[in-house]
Parts: C-alpha cells; structure tokens; sequence
C-alpha cells in the first residue's frame, strides 16, 4: 500500500510540477510581452469565462471524482457527466452570440470575451475525461491530460517571443489549438487507455439523479466560483484594465504559491472517499498523530514558500517583468500570501465533510464567504481598489476556516488550531528579522530560513518520525 501511495504521489508531484513551471512560462511571457491594458482586459475575460463554466459544472466533478473512487460505474458517470458538460457548454457560447448581437457596445469593450470562450470551452469539454482519472486514481494519466494543453502553449509562445512579436491575435492561435488537443488526447486516454467508453444506454432519469444528488453541491459551486473571480471582475468594473493586470498578475503568483497543495488535494480526497464508504469519524480520529502530521506538514508548506517570495519579490518580479507587476503589488502579494495556511486548512476540512457527502455543511459555509467577499468588495474596491480586494479575501478566508472549524471532527486536534498561527507567526517573524539583517536578498534568505526552522523546532511543528506518520494516515485503513 504505501508503494502505491508514493506511485500516486509522485505522479502527481510530476503534474503539478511540470504544470507549475509550464504555468510560470506562459503567465510571465504574456505579463510581460503583452501591453498592461490588453494584459489585464484578457485576464479580465478568463475571470468570466472561469466563472461562468465553474456554474455550469455544477460541481459535478466532485461527485464523479468521489463515485468512481468508491467504485460506481465509471463508464456511465463518464457518459452522463460529459453529456452534461457538452450540452451547457454549447449553450452558454450561443448566449454569449446571442449577447454580442443584443448588447454589441458591452462586447466591443470586451472584444476578447467571444475568442477566449471557445479556448476555454475546449478545455471545459476535457474535465470529465480528467476527473475519470482521478476518480480511478491513475494520477500517471491525469498528468498527461492535465499538462498538454501547458505543454503547447508555453513552447508556441517561447518560438514567438524568440523568432516574431508576441500579439493578441498569436494568443487567440495558441490557446485555441492547444486545448483542442487537451480535448484529443484526454478522448483517446479515456477510451483507448482507461478502456472507460462513453455510451448511449444512460437514460436522462440516471442524469437527473445525478444532478439532484449534486444540487446542495450547486449552490456551493456558484458560489465557489464568485469567491474564485469575483473581486477580479468588480475591479474591471470600478477601476481600470491596468489595476486589473496589476491585482491578477499578484493573484495569480498567490494561486501559484500552494503548488504542494495541488499535489496532496486529489490524492486526499480520493483517499478520504474511500476511507468514509467504512469508516466513521471515530475511527478517523483514533489516527490523531497523522492527522497531526498532515496539518503541521501542509502548515509548514504553506508558509515556508511565500516567506521566500515575498523577502525577494520586488526586485525579482520587476527584473522579469520590465518593472510592470513588481514595487506596485508588494503590498498586495504580502496580504495575499497570509491567506495560504488558512487555504490549506479549509481544503482538508472541506475534503472530509465531501467525503461524508455534507453538502449542506459546506454550502453553508461557502455562503458566509461568498457574502463577506461580495459585501466587502462592493464597498472597498471603490475606496482601496487592489489592496481592498486582497485584505478583504484576507478576512473571508480566515472566516471560512473557523466556521469549518466549528462543524469539523478535525477541531478535537490540537494543531487544527495552534499550527496555522503559530507557522504564520514563525514565518513573519524570521522574515523581519531577515530585513533588518541585511538588505541582500540571498542574504535575507539565507537568514530567514534557518531561524524559521528553529522556530518550527522550538514550537514542535516539526518532529521525530513524521515520514512514517504521514505514510500511516494516507493509507487511512486498518
């Protein structure tokens, strides 16, 4: 079992990885070769088109991600989830036709929206083919599927910016192409390789059953969606495109900064789904020190990382971006990164109330966000623009955190509590010392992280054993 753990493991550590630094390739050549305004107008236009389609998804994924780990009939969860995502996808692109014929003066402001959707839609058509994967747990697979549509883009647009000039309409070219063949090869995969066929046998009773039992799910996913893009679309609304690049360009080095997290997430939750179909809480808690371990491990994880970028983010994102994005986002990305143990946190505690299909739990809480990011943002972003958005996501994700405390069997461990703080604490405190030290920025990090190590040892976040511990907890059976 644990050869299978670290088989899965590193297969998605090899995904994400590669994603990461095809993901960076592609976000900081388009940051910088692209004019701000055009720049922030098409991160713009992403933030909709993600919006939109996480709605249409209605959280499905999860829901196929979880019965095909628990052994349901993965071919009809393939067949009834792609119909689903076909259909909605091809109806929202002719409402968005429709839209262009009806309001011409909206879409020629936002002249990018109609091109960047069929992208975007391709690569919606790919999910279900990926969720099967990581349902199945053939995290080989989903890494193929999750990286070729990186793959192409970042070597298309290394051959622009060395041989021609990077333009908006190269960026229509690529993006299309390659998830397209996102789209081909995660067919070929499923069919061909996991031998899981789409047919015609399903009936629409099956579809609606499935969608009733996703519907407490629905009103999360929407509103997980807000959360995700809403302060990006209310600062093109109030502010301008090149505040809109501004605050992207740090939110998405802030997406980028939990890369462990991408990697730990799948696996956590196909192995919660499979632990809950026999077990119950009780029996997850008689495993409190690998809990303990897991908590303290994504802690330390979620601090170290942005500890080191923000001791050397200004010079080091001017340098690489013309000084577009660096001495302007400072303060942003600071305010940003303190929401990271706390993200961390939440996606454990919302994996074991999916995993134990509370929907209602978790659509309860997501509301609350939801409402203190709408509210906060309608009244900041006009004041504070940037710094508004981020101190206000700041406070909604701490919120979120406690209110998945207070209904979590995860709250009877100690470290649930103590360890995000007490890292974030470690981690800000080694980082002050280190700017006051020196102002060399190898020099600073140097120094901040031997003292946050101490730190970690002096409060016993870190300690003997844990390899083995985490093993034992992510196997999660007797």
């Amino acid at each position: 079992m644990s050869r299978k753990l670290i088989k899965d493991i590193s297969a998605s550590s090899a995904q994400v990885f590669l994603n990461l630094l095809l993901g960076l390739v592609i976000f900081f050549i388009t940051s910088r070769y692209l004019d701000k305004s055009i720049y922030g107008e098409m991160n713009w236009s992403l933030a909709v088109l993600t919006f939109a389609t996480t709605i249409l998804s209605l959280r499905l994924e999860q829901i196929v991600v979880r019965k095909v780990a628990a052994g349901h009939d993965a071919a009809k969860l393939l067949t009834l989830f792609s119909g689903h995502i076909l259909v909605t996808g091809t109806c929202f692109y002719a409402f968005l036709l429709a839209g262009n014929f009806l309001f011409p003066g909206f879409f020629e402001k936002h002249d990018l929206l109609l091109i960047l959707a069929i992208s975007h839609l391709l690569s919606f058509f790919s999910s279900p083919f990926k969720q099967l994967a990581n349902g199945k747990e053939n995290f080989r697979f989903l890494a193929i599927m999750s990286s070729v549509a990186n793959l192409v883009r970042a070597s298309w647009l290394l051959c622009i910016i060395l041989f021609a000039s990077l333009t908006i309409e190269n960026i229509f070219v690529i993006y299309i192409a390659s998830s397209l063949a996102e789209l081909l090869i995660c067919f070929y995969l499923a069919k061909y390789r996991l031998k899981v066929h789409i047919s015609t046998r399903h009936s629409l009773r099956d579809y609606f059953m499935l969608v009733r039992e996703s519907l407490p799910l629905a009103g999360a996913v929407i509103l997980n969606a807000s959360i995700a893009r809403i302060d990006w679309i209310l600062l093109g609304v109030f502010t301008t495109t090149e505040i809109t690049a501004e605050y992207s360009f740090a939110y998405k080095v802030f997406e980028l900064s939990p890369f462990p997290l991408l990697i730990l997430a799948p696996v956590l939750l196909s192995r919660l789904s499979k632990f809950f179909s026999t077990h119950t809480n009780k029996d997850l808690l008689e495993r409190k020190n690998q809990l303990s371990l897991l908590v303290r491990s994504e802690m330390i994880l979620a601090t170290s990382i942005p500890l080191v970028l923000n001791l050397v983010w200004t010079p080091l994102i001017d340098s690489i971006t013309a000084g577009k994005y660096g001495a302007v986002n400072e303060k942003v990305f600071l305010i940003l990164s303190c929401c990271l143990p706390f993200l961390y946190m939440n996606n454990i505690l919302w994996s074991v109330q999916l995993a134990q299909n509370r929907l209602k739990v978790i659509f309860r809480i997501t509301l609350i966000t939801f409402l203190i990011i709408l509210a906060g943002d309608l009244i900041f972003i006009p004041l504070y623009a940037s710094l508004g958005a981020a101190s206000i996501y700041l406070l909604a994700t701490i919120a979120e955190y406690i209110n998945y405390m207070r209904v979590s069997p995860l709250s009877a461990i100690r470290e649930t509590w103590l360890s995000p703080v007490t890292c974030l604490l470690a981690a800000a405190a080694s980082g002050f010392i280190a700017i006051i030290i020196s102002g060399s920025l190898p020099v600073r990090v140097g120094v901040a992280l031997p003292i946050f190590c101490l730190l970690l040892l002096a409060t016993k976040q870190l300690r003997k054993s844990d390899w083995r511990d985490m093993l034992h907890f992510f196997q999660l059976r007797k």
